[in-house]
């Protein structure tokens, strides 16, 4: 056990017994090197009782680190000055060497630590001095990158013009996944600091945190980094404008290269050919001062990632490069659950997990962002894409290739072809869609490719870098490029496309499946051929290549999905996401996963130890809530006001009677709940189909008297929008004019407005769950999941699939009651709910005050009721 048992923490304000408990628990589990799950509803502090518990720790332990240090320095000391006991002189002699070749190292490490601390406190009062403003000079700054824009695309469009040899693949190109090392020493320190990595699923979250470390002490001596992508942080506005994220990375790369090459010929007095000119130029931003001074600006100030954006734009350094460079020097890093799930992207960011700890705060989604991260998902539409244009590279470049190259670059269309042959509709009549498992053995016997070496083939193509250079290609003989380059060499490229054209004609067997995929159209006005496509033949190539670098690894638990079909796709299925889970664990001092709701907690009790039985090593926290029992009304409503059974069963939900009945309780419910409803829905499609029946019985029209009516957008970026109208609604009742009392929103479980969003106060007064969304049963890959587990542990499919569904609903219902004052009834509507089993998967404090297998005049007595001794609470108050 540790030896600090009662530690103080610094609380910016005093906190309640379950916020201490959970810091308490955090701060052992750490010191004692285990894993954790810690369950602490949302509203009860959770991501400060997280900072305030680990940065204690981290404190403490820096702290402990040189007092023993100092203990050591001293008592070697001690012992080489005292006399030995011993006769002989050799032997003390070398038990001399040994200890003072000991006291050096420590003493070396104590200077180390102290001369970091040193630093950091010059560093602090230089920066401050300077107090760099990172909205000064805004104007200036947009203006100049939008000059830059200008200037990139016209000087891109010139080199693109000179020659095509920067779309050629070289043999001797290798790749350089961290050429981000060329100029710029990212870190190399073998000593490194203890640090506290803290990840969420959004950046908007790891903002919050940015935010709750500036409430306390710790904002004063600690070092936060935000870490993220080229994609978030890049401000080059013509890399950014590429969107994809693995096309940035490159387009970045080979900005690098290009200023690298250029300076170190600059320096040998050489000059360029002009026929060897790279497509394109240096970046600006990659400038290893500016970078040193934004690096530095990021260790002393706690940003978040806006901050951290703008004010890469003020010193005009790169954050993407800078937040790389302070990460051996912070102590705090903030980092997306994506960063942290792949094994990839982690490496692509030089993650040191070892000896580390790892707190992964909305964790409830972790096994979820596990099989996504590795599903490598590839469309009918980015195949055809693929095949076309890599058919067409081929043909036009063929005598510019080695034999070694073009023999590579003709597998990978065989391969590429076959995957698409295998989910190519059978007729062109034949629009449904057809899903088929495969194992990974089965599934390349399918395809027709289990004679072919993938891999080989997949470092050719990462080692040429062929996805950018067939992007690159894809986009200049498009339309716009083929009539540029019919102006300059009309008959050429008009004979060499002719001849492509007669070459596919010719196999047209073999070329069966380009049916659907991007066509080849001729422009009747000039007779030149152009290319018409939306999907990015370089983009679909990285997906490809993430696809078949799956099927490499022939894992038993592996599984491959193939959807046929005019929208088909192939999916890699992970069905056992702790084993890739065990390579973050194995290196933590501890992993922590924290959220709201974290049942089932078996689940994650086998991620942390790799379905392992022993679960000594894990420490599991579970917090009440910080509300009253009282100021919580939960009902299980059973029967409608017709007394009909409410049983939302797919089979049932869309009967009249149902939809009757569900207008009759909205109608009830939103006379008597006062300011916001929240109306959650299994899908979209049955919120649309219950909107137009309402809408049809007038019963929208009913209830638009009482409360204004939102529905939740598909669009994301129209969410904000809607919010602000419906709190608006609420909060400006008594200026409007009618005799409206706030408003009822439809959301969508599992949609936009179910997760991450506070529905606090007058927002939410009342949360309505209608029916239970349960996953569709009759889903391929769900089936596929379930049985897996079954054959592991009989019935642990069907506990899987009623876990589903809970973990939805309980994200609902934690959206409301947002603090200790805050109250609002909870409305379950669906028999099913009543069921113990159910019962006992719902948050612990909505069964506190939970009333089950309630008829519908028994749940209005009781609503009304409630927000009665509410309204007589805040009036004695």
């Amino acid at each position: 056990m540790s030896e600090i048992m009662n530690p103080s923490f610094s609380f910016p304000f005093q906190p309640y017994e379950i916020q201490k408990k959970f810091m308490n628990e955090l701060y052992l589990t750490i010191e004692n090197r285990k894993c954790g799950i810690f369950e602490s509803p949302t509203g009860t502090g959770k991501s400060l009782s997280i900072c305030c518990g680990a940065l204690q720790w981290l404190k403490d332990s820096n702290k402990k680190i040189l007092e023993d240090l100092t203990k050591e320095i001293s008592q070697i000391k001690l012992e080489l000055l005292s006399k030995a006991d011993t006769d002989d002189w050799l032997q003390e002699e070398y038990n001399k060497i040994k200890k003072n070749q000991i006291l050096i190292n420590l003493q070396m490490k104590f200077n180390s630590i102290t001369q970091k601390a040193k630093e950091f406190d010059e560093l602090k009062k230089k920066t401050m001095k300077q107090n760099i403003s990172v909205n000064k000079n805004d104007h200036f700054i947009k203006k100049r990158d939008k000059d830059n824009e200008t200037n990139n695309d016209h000087i891109s469009e010139e080199k693109e013009s000179i020659d095509d040899q920067d779309l050629i693949i070289e043999e001797s190109e290798n790749r350089e996944d961290d050429s981000d090392n060329e100029e710029i020493n990212l870190g190399a320190n073998e000593e490194n600091n203890t640090k506290i990595y803290i990840s969420s699923r959004t950046h908007s979250q790891l903002s919050q945190f940015v935010g709750e470390i500036k409430r306390t002490i710790f904002k004063y001596n600690t070092r936060v980094i935000t870490l993220a992508s080229r994609q978030h942080y890049c401000i080059n506005s013509d890399v950014n404008k590429l969107k994809n994220g693995n096309l940035i990375n490159e387009r970045c790369l080979d900005m690098q290269k290009s200023k690298t090459k250029s300076t170190s010929i600059a320096e040998e007095g050489k000059v360029l050919k002009k026929t060897k000119t790279k497509s394109c130029s240096a970046c600006p931003y990659y400038n290893q001062n500016n970078i040193a001074k934004l690096k530095d600006q990021l260790l002393v100030e706690i940003m978040d990632m806006e901050d951290i954006i703008k004010c890469g734009k003020q010193l005009k350094a790169c954050p993407y490069y800078a937040s790389r460079m302070a990460l051996d020097e912070s102590e705090v890093v903030l980092i997306s659950h994506a960063g942290i799930v792949s094994s990839g992207a982690r490496s692509g960011i030089s993650l040191k997990l070892k000896d580390n700890v790892l707190i992964l705060d909305e964790a409830h989604g972790l096994t979820a962002a596990l099989e996504n991260a590795h599903s490598a998902p590839v469309s009918f539409k980015q195949l055809g894409s693929i095949k076309t244009f890599l058919e067409f590279y081929i043909n036009k470049y063929r005598t510019r290739f080695s034999s070694k190259s073009l023999l590579q670059l003709n597998q990978v269309s065989f391969i590429v072809g076959k995957l698409l042959g295998l989910i190519k509709p059978k007729s062109t009549n034949d629009k449904k869609q057809q899903a088929t498992i495969y194992t990974l053995e089965d599934f390349v016997i399918k395809s027709e490719i289990d004679h072919m070496n993938i891999r080989p083939l997949v470092e050719f193509c990462r080692n040429t870098r062929l996805a950018p250079k067939l992007h690159g290609f894809s986009i200049r003989y498009s339309q716009q490029g083929l009539m540029e380059e019919n102006k300059k060499e009309p008959i050429n490229k008009k004979a060499n496309f002719k001849e492509f054209l007669s070459n596919i004609s010719k196999k047209k067997d073999e070329h069966e499946q380009l049916v659907n995929a991007p066509k080849l159209d001729i422009k009747s006005n000039n007779q030149m051929p152009v290319l018409l496509t939306e999907i990015s033949a370089g983009s679909g190539l990285y997906a490809v290549l993430d696809f078949l670098e799956r099927l490499c690894d022939r894992s038993e638990n592996g599984r491959v999905l193939a959807h046929v079909g005019e929208t088909g796709h192939l999916k890699y299925l992970l069905l056992n996401p702790a084993e890739h889970f065990e390579q973050v664990v194995s290196q933590c001092r501890s992993v922590i996963l924290a959220g709201g709701t974290m049942e089932p907690v078996n689940e994650f009790q086998a991620l942390l130890t790799n379905n392992q039985l022993s679960t000594e090593c894990v420490n599991i926290v579970k917090c009440e809530h910080v509300v009253a029992p009282e100021n919580v009304l939960g009902v299980c409503l059973s029967k409608g006001p017709s007394n009909v059974s409410l049983n939302f069963l797919y089979e049932n939900r869309t009967s009249k009677d149902l939809l009757n009945e569900v207008g009759r309780i909205l109608r009830n419910v939103c006379s008597i709940v006062p300011d916001g409803v929240v109306c959650f829905l299994p899908s979209y499609s049955y919120e649309q189909l219950l909107y137009d029946h309402l809408n049809c019985s007038k019963v929208i029209e009913i209830i638009s008297k009482k409360k204004k009516i939102f529905r939740e957008p598909k669009s994301a970026s129209e969410v904000d929008e809607v919010l602000q109208k419906y709190a608006a609604a609420i909060n400006g009742k008594d200026t409007g004019t009618g005799t409206q009392n706030g408003a009822l929103l439809f959301s969508v479980v599992g949609g936009k407005l179910s997760e991450g969003l506070n529905f606090s106060d007058n927002l939410g007064r009342c949360v309505m769950v209608i029916g239970m969304p349960y996953p569709n049963v009759k889903s391929p890959e769900l089936q596929e999941k379930m049985s897996y587990m079954n054959k592991r542990n009989l019935g642990a499919g069907s506990i899987y699939y009623e876990n589903l569904c809970m973990k939805a609903v309980n994200q609902c219902i934690g959206r409301a009651v947002r603090h200790a004052n805050d109250f609002a009834c909870v409305l379950l509507v669906d028999e099913r709910y009543s069921r113990p089993q159910t019962i006992s998967a719902l948050p612990s404090f909505v069964q506190k005050s939970l009333i089950s297998n309630c008829t519908f005049g028994q749940t209005m007595g009781c609503v009304a009721k409630f927000f009665a001794r509410q309204r007589e609470k805040n009036i004695k108050v």
